[in-house]
C-alpha cells in the first residue's frame, strides 16, 4: 500500500505541475492542431470514412511530443537540486518512477481524447468501422505508454531539459526507422531487425487486429525503459 500511495502522490504532484506549465498547453495545442490537419488531409486524399492516415501520423507525432513532455521530470529536479530530496523521501523509488510515468501518460490520454471529435464526425457523415477505430486508438495508447517511458529514461540521464527531450527523440527514432532496414540489409537480417520496430507492431492495431504478440511488444518496451529509469536513479542515489 505504501508503494501505491506514493505513486498516487507523485502522480497528483506532477499533474499539478503540468496544470500550471505553459509548455504543457503549447504541446497540447500543437498536437490538436496537427491532428486536425492530418484528419483533413486523410479525408481529402483518400475519401475514406477512416482514421487510417490520421492515426499513423498521430503515432509519429507522439514520437516528438512525448519526449518533450517528459523532459522536465528528472532533468528539472536535478537542475534545481531537488532530486536528492525526492530520492531520500519516504517513498519507494519505483513509486516515483511509476507516478511520473502515469502523469505523462495521463496528459497524453487527454490529448488523444481531444481527437475524439474526429470519429464522431466520421460517424455523422459516413459509416466507419468502429471496431477498427477502437483498436487503432488502443494502439496509440500502447505507443504512448512506451514513448513516455523512454522519455522518462532520457530525463533521468541529464539535468538539461532540452537535452533530455532531444535525447528521448534520438532514443526512439531507431525503433521508428528500423522498418526501412530491408533497403539496407539482406532479406533475412532485415526481417529479424524489423521485429524490433514500432511500426511493424502498430500495423495490426490499425487493421483492427488485436494481436497478443504486438501487445506483448509494447508491454516489454514500456517495462524495459521504466526499469532503465529506475536503475539510472538508483545508481545516482548511491553515488
Amino acid at each position: 500500500m505504501t508503494g501505491l500511495r506514493g505513486a498516487w502522490t507523485i502522480w497528483k504532484k506532477e499533474l499539478r505541475s503540468y496544470a500550471v506549465s505553459p509548455l504543457a498547453y503549447v504541446f497540447l495545442g500543437t498536437f490538436l492542431v496537427l491532428s486536425g490537419l492530418f484528419f483533413y488531409l486523410g479525408i481529402s486524399l483518400t475519401g475514406e470514412a477512416s482514421l487510417r492516415v490520421l492515426l499513423a501520423n498521430l503515432a509519429v507525432t507522439q514520437l516528438f511530443v512525448l519526449p518533450m513532455l517528459t523532459m522536465r521530470h528528472f532533468a528539472e529536479e536535478r537542475r534545481q537540486g531537488t532530486l536528492e530530496l525526492l530520492l531520500t523521501a519516504p517513498v519507494p523509488l519505483s513509486s516515483i518512477v511509476v507516478g511520473k510515468w502515469l502523469a505523462s501518460l495521463t496528459l497524453c490520454l487527454l490529448m488523444l481524447a481531444g481527437t475524439g471529435v474526429f470519429p464522431v464526425i466520421l460517424g455523422y457523415y459516413g459509416d466507419p468501422d468502429w471496431g477498427v477505430i477502437a483498436c487503432s486508438y488502443l494502439g496509440l495508447v500502447a505507443v504512448a505508454c512506451g514513448f513516455s517511458a523512454a522519455g522518462l529514461f532520457a530525463s533521468s540521464l541529464t539535468d538539461d531539459q532540452v537535452a533530455a527531450g532531444l535525447l528521448g527523440i534520438m532514443i526512439l527514432l531507431p525503433f521508428w526507422l528500423v522498418h526501412q532496414a530491408e533497403a539496407l540489409l539482406p532479406a533475412d537480417w532485415a526481417a529479424a531487425v524489423q521485429r524490433f520496430g514500432v511500426l511493424r507492431h502498430l500495423e495490426s492495431f490499425e487493421r483492427g487486429v488485436l494481436d497478443s504478440a504486438d501487445v506483448l511488444y509494447f508491454v516489454v518496451f514500456t517495462f524495459i525503459f521504466l526499469f532503465l529509469t529506475f536503475r539510472s536513479l538508483e545508481s545516482r542515489r548511491w553515488r
